[in-house]
């Protein structure tokens, strides 16, 4: 059995020494008693042997969070796998981050690994697991008329005034574009793992979801921008499971007969529930 403990969105950047949150100091003050803990982020303490950890993006403002991922696989020995949110790109340019993202993954001598449009492979007692990852954006179809959804999107959505691209502003249409990229390379090469190495897991990881059943509190008229309606058509690529974070919302489901997850912390400045938060275990 593997076990996998993953999370997202949990936005390092909000952590503040003082924060008005309600039982924030003793928070603080549990968390450093913990020996060689990480000063920054939830509780990981107590989770039990861990084999590989997941984190599903929105972790820190650009490479910070590598600088984490990296406390963490070092706190827990185990490796980590590293998956880029929206918030990751904040006040970056996409094209720049996303090499600087793997350079710094490299020096951590394989305890973090990056990925985008990429795998990491790894054997567990004997067991081969393909870990398949991506942001993946989305490709504003729900509700069906994606051209409204694109122009909300531009207008309310932070990541179109605070991410940048060679043409200057990141846009929806750049987002779509990398969406449709990320969704067409998981269906090869997930396809193309299933024939090579049959008996392997693979697993799926990307920041936005791929179905609007998992939406929660983010459905309605901006739920295009969180979610795209995709498990269905890699169903027959039988993914053993498939993590994400995005929106807010904590489950462990069922949809198209994937196993789909998601654990994410949420904004500490807005949310108590982040005070006892603690990463989802996947056992496979």
């Amino acid at each position: 059995m593997i076990r996998i403990a993953y999370m997202s969105d949990l936005h390092l950047e909000l952590e503040r020494w003082r924060l008005g949150l309600r039982g924030w100091s003793a928070f603080l003050a549990r968390r450093k008693a913990i020996p060689a803990h990480p000063r920054r982020g939830p509780f990981l303490d107590n989770l039990g042997k861990i084999d590989l950890v997941v984190m599903a993006g929105d972790i820190h403002n650009g490479l910070r969070g590598i600088v984490y991922a990296d406390q963490v696989a070092k706190y827990l020995e185990a490796p980590v796998v590293y998956v880029a949110g929206n918030h990751e790109y904040y006040h970056h340019a996409v094209d720049q981050l996303l090499p600087a993202f793997f350079r710094a993954a490299e020096h951590t001598r394989g305890r973090v690994h990056f990925l985008e449009k990429s795998v990491a492979s790894f054997l567990f007692s004997g067991q081969r697991l393909n870990v398949l990852g991506a942001t993946l954006w989305t490709d504003y179809a729900l509700g069906g008329n994606a051209p409204t959804a694109m122009s909300l999107a531009a207008r309310s959505m932070n990541d179109h005034f605070y991410i940048s691209s060679p043409k200057g502003v990141f846009t929806p249409q750049d987002a779509l574009a990398h969406h449709l990229e990320s969704r067409a390379w998981l269906h090869k090469t997930l396809a193309g793992l299933r024939r090579s190495v049959p008996e392997a897991q693979n697993i799926i990881v990307t920041h936005h979801a791929p179905t609007p059943a998992v939406l929660g509190k983010r459905s309605g008229i901006i739920a295009p921008a969180y979610a795209s309606d995709m498990l269905v058509e890699f169903a027959n690529l039988a993914p053993t499971a498939w993590i994400h974070g995005h929106t807010h919302h904590r489950h462990e489901t069922e949809q198209a007969g994937i196993r789909l997850v998601s654990a994410p912390r949420g904004y500490v400045s807005k949310e108590p529930r982040v005070l006892t938060f603690r990463p989802g275990v996947l056992e496979i």
